[in-house]
């Protein structure tokens, strides 16, 4: 699962995005969870669409499952530039994000 930006917004950086869940503070679930909705809401309101290997939209997925897609894509992206340090506190974060109820 992949994030699909619109022609139209290709200038959106992953970073930007996921900002709200980067700058939570660690141990606060209540910050994070509303960090998500927030992110949630942004990729909404800029038509991000998430897509299988197959390229095909994935209807009804939850906020959550979303994030989950922006982190690993921005990880990947990370490590592929050679930050393998941030890549790894992205996995420590996304770890985090699974883990709430």
């Amino acid at each position: 699962m992949s994030p699909k930006l619109p022609d139209r917004e290709k200038g959106v950086r992953l970073a930007d995005l996921l900002e709200p869940i980067l700058n939570a503070r660690d141990g606060d679930d209540r910050e994070l969870l509303d960090a998500i909705n927030l992110v949630a809401e942004a990729i909404a309101a800029l038509e991000i669409i998430l897509v299988d290997e197959a390229g095909r939209p994935i209807p009804g997925i939850s906020d959550k499952t979303a994030v989950l897609a922006l982190l690993r894509s921005h990880r990947q992206e990370l490590a592929r530039g050679g930050e393998m340090e941030e890549s790894l506190t992205l996995r420590d974060l996304a770890r985090r994000v699974k883990g709430l109820r």
